[in-house]
């Protein structure tokens, strides 16, 4: 296919492309003759892929300079692309896994991990869940391990569920883009979902307080009852 082409397919713009493949997180083309290049579907998905990184995350090119260089490392394994995404998704800064600091978070993640057979070491997702409740603890929010296991006992099943949607087969670029993706929507699900839980205890607290009226901010009645 063409530039102009590969652009309608991926929804990107061809200046966009052009300057994705001058500062190299983009393959170049195959070259037809002097002027003209012609792409395959990995340029699609590796466009689509530039494209979430930039809109769902707005990454800079050094960021997705690193998890395309990944990509493109021969015999990369699935599992190590879905790790390089839940570190790039959770930002974590380097030295989680090491700093003293984090001793304590590390060790309540451990612990959690132990409890409930769950593997992931070393990994983003764990060095993750050691940066989270030190940034928790920060502001207040102390969680330990049997508040965290509450939070596992609720999304456990979900993340079986979530596994088998999020079909982790395909060119890396295209498990990369779905895996991202269904990260950013995952965590805007689970935020919003907590919001509506502080917000409604939040008013149930004012209603028992009597400073609030009980039909306060109920939701509209259900279709046909």
């Amino acid at each position: 296919m063409k530039l102009s082409e590969l652009a309608v397919q991926s929804g990107v713009s061809t200046t966009t492309l052009k300057h994705w493949i001058r500062v190299g997180i983009m393959p170049a083309g195959q070259l037809r003759n002097r002027t003209t290049a012609v792409y395959e579907q990995r340029h699609v998905d590796r466009a689509r892929l530039i494209a979430v990184m930039r809109d769902s995350y707005n990454a800079s090119t050094a960021a997705i300079r690193s998890l395309t260089e990944l990509i493109d490392t021969d015999g990369v394994a699935t599992l190590d692309v879905m790790n390089a995404c839940q570190a790039f998704a959770l930002g974590t800064p380097e030295g989680v896994g090491t700093d003293p600091d984090y001793d304590v978070y590390r060790e309540r993640t451990y612990e959690l991990m132990r409890r409930r057979d769950w593997r992931g070491y070393p990994g983003a997702a764990e060095r993750g869940l050691a940066h989270a409740p030190a940034q928790a603890a920060a502001v207040g929010l102390a969680y330990d391990v049997d508040e965290l296991m509450e939070y596992a006992d609720a999304l456990e099943p979900l993340a079986s569920r979530n596994i088998t949607a999020l079909r982790p087969e395909g060119s890396p670029d295209e498990v990369a883009r779905r895996m991202l993706l269904a990260v950013d929507a995952r965590a805007r699900q689970l935020v919003a979902v907590s919001s509506l839980a502080h917000a409604a205890a939040s008013i149930r607290l004012a209603i028992d307080r009597g400073v609030a009226p009980p039909d306060l901010a109920k939701p509209p009645r259900a279709e046909g009852s």
